[in-house]
């Protein structure tokens, strides 16, 4: 299980950092485009990650689930955040939102982690996998950042 984990995960990190890199070469007239697809897929992990937390929930037998209430919620908000950073008001807002879900997803994750009945090594590979999504959203970020405003 663990090797199939790592290398699936790790393989889904290639869009972060093709894209965080492809708003440096892209055309400005492409950008958005760019920016589009790489919001969506965030967007995507952070539902997936929100998945997790159902996952955990129902794995576990019944009546040694803590606080399900927390658990269940918890994977609803992640993708209702991410849904809510793809339609934000400007690109540098939304990108910089899906910046933090991920961020705190982890958080949580490894507030969580005892509750859980997740391997022992999987938050070593979330470690990972946020850290490479993060820096393909932060080559994004600090593109959006440089661009001229229009007028």
């Amino acid at each position: 299980m663990k090797f199939p984990a790592y290398a699936l995960g790790l393989a889904g990190l290639i869009p972060f950092i093709a894209l965080g890199l492809a708003v440096w070469i892209a055309p400005e007239t492409s950008l958005t485009a760019v920016v589009v697809i790489q919001a969506q897929y965030a967007a995507a992990i952070l539902a997936f990650l929100g998945a997790l937390y159902w996952g955990a929930a129902f794995v576990l037998p019944e009546g040694q689930v803590q606080r399900p209430w927390l658990l269940l919620s918890w994977g609803v908000v992640l993708p209702l955040w991410a849904w809510r950073m793809t339609w934000a008001s400007n690109w540098v807002y939304g990108m910089t939102g899906l910046f933090i879900g991920l961020a705190v997803a982890y958080g949580v994750d490894v507030m969580l982690r005892k509750q859980l009945p997740w391997p022992a090594w999987f938050l070593q590979l979330r470690l990972w996998l946020t850290l490479g999504a993060l820096l393909g959203l932060g080559l994004t970020l600090v593109r959006l950042y440089t661009l001229k405003p229009a007028g």
